[in-house]
């Protein structure tokens, strides 16, 4: 049997400013969201059964049987690096099969005036295989546990991490709610 199974969920994001557009995800997806996805069995929903509390989350999926993913995106203009970031996040990644893979990330992609990726931090979880690693221009926060938890971060604090990134060139940032599956 071959199975694979991804899925991100997420409460909010916020940043000190609100520079994302529903972040809280209390309006519908296309209020500030890209979505995209590849392969089959992808889900991109949002509800108010995902968490314990009343207001609305989303939940990203991809399953398995294909490669592929499913994302939901979004590119913010940010006046400073000195910004704080916080979301709570519920990652989940699992496979059965060798060769295979799969993760599960909320990317914080740090942009210049162009849109053009300079960096990025993942906050993830994954399965054996998978080939995300460290490198000057990408910082891997892997989660200990699928539960729910918060994440709060200075994003020019977080920059010392991902040293290839100069702050001083980075006028946007992109999060992406990322599920991700390899099937070989």
């Amino acid at each position: 049997m071959k199975t694979l199974l991804v899925l991100v969920m997420l409460i909010s994001i916020s940043t000190a400013s609100n520079y994302i557009d529903n972040g809280d995800f209390e309006q519908v997806l296309t209020v500030g969201w890209t979505q995209i996805m590849a392969g089959g069995g992808t889900t991109i929903n949002r509800g108010t059964t995902y968490h314990p509390d009343p207001d609305y989350e989303v939940y990203v999926y991809k399953a398995t049987g294909t490669t592929g993913y499913a994302q939901l995106w979004q590119i913010a203009d940010i006046p400073t690096c000195n910004i704080d970031l916080s979301f709570s996040a519920k990652l989940y990644a699992w496979d059965n099969y060798s060769g295979a893979w799969a993760g599960a990330a909320v990317v914080i992609e740090y942009l210049d005036n162009s849109n053009i990726s300079l960096g990025e931090t993942r906050i993830c979880r994954w399965s054996y295989d998978c080939p995300w690693t460290n490198a000057g221009d990408c910082h891997i926060i892997q989660v200990a546990d699928s539960n729910w938890n918060d994440y709060n971060f200075n994003i020019l604090d977080e920059l010392d991490n991902v040293p290839a990134v100069n702050p001083n060139e980075v006028t946007k940032i992109k999060i992406t709610l990322n599920a991700q599956v390899v099937h070989c």
